[in-house]
């Protein structure tokens, strides 16, 4: 170490993170050398594009690869490339306050999987590059590592080492070529394992390389020694881009592990959407379906289309947010176009004509391939929808060309059944006497099944939907209908359930209790919680009273989800709605002549009940609690 070294703590955060690296034990450990050379990649896709403009940071060396170099004596594993390199402040950034927006999430998802010092078998490479966190996957098998590492274009260099004991020292360094090079001190060999693996092995780095890094499009390159000590230089990959092979070419494992490398994740793709579209404009995608959730993917920083752009081969955005929408943020591949502009900026790329058409395209192929998945594979699709519905639901509320397509692929929770359906399905089983859909929105199933408002329509026989992801009320509203059956929420307006007999006996009860649902509001105006009106219902039927809101209003819930996310919405506007056939509505307006503060009470106990029942917070519960007492007391 120089004299100029300079020690740093990491941040809290970063040393919890490589305490759970070190301590834990994983069977895949080989997952960091897929991290290290997926770096590499980016760093020569990097300078690739950089020198488009800035040709002189090629430097004389135009050559862009990957070499690994071993030491079997010394144990050490050094990954070398030839890449953009770092300054001493991205180094910093990058390598002492990792992941920085993502660190924290990563540690509670990591923290919700296991208990005690030992994460679950596999948990944490499941997560490695979600959060950006892949670098740090080397102090698995390392017990120190070191990087060194020269910007194209500077003269200085940056060394950076550290033993995950909490700090890290950062100096300057001379002599080294552009590019970085990260040096692994690796830990003995476990010897409680049958066949550990040896990374500093030919057989072992061939294998890894070609088992997770075969598709990098620059060569990775070993020096291995032949007979009579000859030593040669291999390259371990093939280099040829899954995406510029024939589809029917490429088998299922092959397109498993660039999935893998793509999204850093382990699970294995639900479906490819491998194409190649010619005409006046070419270009050729490779989209995948994931199996498991992401982490990142409902965070507020993530909305966005996670698609890599490539224009004959060079990667130009590693997330280019014009290829598709943000509803369709979980689907990962790229999109590999021959006639954009090579030097196209990445500003002007935004606006370039031909992104439009592209991500029309794109974005019907994954509806289509849902679509077909949804009719081929129910059981597999309902596995898929449990995933990423919510986000797929988004696409009825944001997408005014597509709606209808993506309303048909949706499923939803309904009174008739536990098994989620279509609403085409729904559709087709509903009763003739059902004129609309309804549906009721709420924190959950169990609660919103108890919710008085679907008395009179469940007796009926009519199905409503149970609605309990944050987007579902913005979408339906959107959506207005399907099918020619009007969309309608159960709980807000007026709602029309009855058929001439029945209005006629229920105008026949309301007549003889015409005055008590202004008595009811007078009584109530003092109530914290403002009741805008009382009238009489025809969604009860057990019930004597049910909360519901105005026509257009968000419910409750949601308005509580938009706040904690800190958006200004106002209150939804409360009704209270009266049962007229119930004996306590008929014992009420008996008690409003005869009592006046008996009567008072009543109605404030009876809006309490009908807020308590719809899920409600009482704005002053004790006051609910003395009145309550005092009518058991009596």
């Amino acid at each position: 170490m120089g004299e100029h070294a300079e020690t740093h703590e990491f941040q809290a955060e970063t040393r919890e993170l490589l305490r759970l690296m070190i301590h834990s034990l994983y069977k895949n450990r080989e997952i960091f050398l897929r991290e290290l050379i997926s770096n590499a990649s980016d760093a020569l896709d990097k300078l690739r594009f950089a020198a488009l403009t800035k040709p002189q940071w090629m430097e004389g060396d135009e050559r862009l690869v990957i070499r690994l170099e071993r030491d079997a004596s010394a144990r050490t594993l050094t990954v070398i490339d030839t890449g953009i390199g770092m300054d001493r402040d991205e180094v910093v950034a990058n390598l002492g306050t990792i992941a920085r927006s993502g660190t924290r999430s990563f540690l509670e998802h990591v923290h919700s999987t296991k208990s005690g010092e030992t994460a679950p078998e596999g948990a944490l490479p499941e997560l490695i590059g979600q959060f950006g966190v892949g670098f740090y996957s080397a102090f698995m098998v390392a017990d120190e590592v070191v990087v060194e590492t020269r910007k194209a274009g500077e003269v200085a260099g940056v060394r950076w080492r550290s033993k995950g004991d909490g700090t890290f020292t950062i100096e300057a360094a001379g002599g080294l070529a552009r590019g970085t090079r990260i040096t692994l001190h690796l830990k003995p060999l476990p010897e409680d394992e049958d066949d550990p693996q040896d990374f500093t092995q030919e057989w072992t780095l061939r294998s890894v390389v070609k088992r997770h890094s075969d598709f990098i499009a620059y060569p990775i390159e070993l020096e291995v020694e032949r007979k009579e000590g000859e030593r040669e230089v291999v390259t371990l990959n093939s280099m040829k881009p899954l995406w510029t092979r024939p589809p029917a070419e490429v088998k299922a494992e092959e397109h498993t592990e660039f999935y893998r490398h793509l999204s850093h994740a382990m699970d294995e793709p639900l479906e490819s959407i491998h194409f190649r579209a010619e005409g006046t404009f070419e270009y050729t995608a490779l989209m995948y379906l994931p199996t498991k959730r992401a982490p990142t993917l409902f965070e507020p920083e993530k909305p966005r289309s996670r698609l890599a752009l490539y224009v004959k081969r060079v990667l130009i955005m590693s997330e280019c947010e014009e290829l598709l929408p943000p509803w369709l943020r979980f689907v990962r591949g790229l999109v590999d176009s021959a006639d954009l502009p090579l030097n196209v900026s990445r500003e002007t790329l935004q606006h370039a004509r031909q992104l439009k058409p592209i991500r029309n395209r794109l974005t019907k192929r994954v509806v289509e391939s849902l679509a077909k998945l949804l009719e081929n594979d129910r059981a597999k699709y309902v596995d898929f929808f449990a995933e990423f519905g919510a986000t797929l639901k988004e696409g009825i509320y944001a997408d005014d060309d597509l709606r209808q397509d993506v309303a048909k692929i949706c499923l939803f929770a309904t009174t008739k059944d536990k098994t989620p359906a279509s609403l085409h399905e729904i559709i087709e089983r509903l009763p003739v006497k059902q004129r609309e859909l309804y549906y009721v929105s709420g924190e959950t199933r169990a609660a919103l099944e108890r919710l008085p408002v679907l008395e009179a329509a469940t007796k009926k026989g009519f199905e409503v939907l149970l609605l309990v992801d944050a987007v579902d009320e913005f979408a339906l509203s959107r959506l207005e209908s399907f099918e020619g059956k009007p969309l309608r929420p159960l709980d807000k307006g007026t709602i029309e359930l009855e058929d001439d007999a029945e209005k006629k006996e229920r105008e026949e009860k309301e007549s003889e209790l015409k005055e008590l649902p202004d008595a009811v509001k007078s009584a109530l105006a003092a109530q914290p919680t403002p009741v805008s009106e009382v009238r009489f219902t025809n969604r009860l039927d057990a019930s004597p009273a049910a909360v519901v809101y105005g026509e257009h209003d968000l419910s409750p819930h949601l308005v509580r989800r938009m706040r904690e996310a800190h958006q200004d919405v106002p209150d939804a506007t409360v009704v209270l709605e009266l049962n007229p056939r119930h004996a306590l509505i008929q014992a009420l307006e008996q008690r409003r002549g005869a009592d006046a503060t008996g009567f008072a009470e009543a109605c404030e106990l009876l809006f309490g009940q009908a807020l308590l029942a719809r899920g409600e917070p009482l704005a002053d519960p004790s006051r609910f609690n003395e009145l309550l007492v005092k009518l058991m007391l009596k």
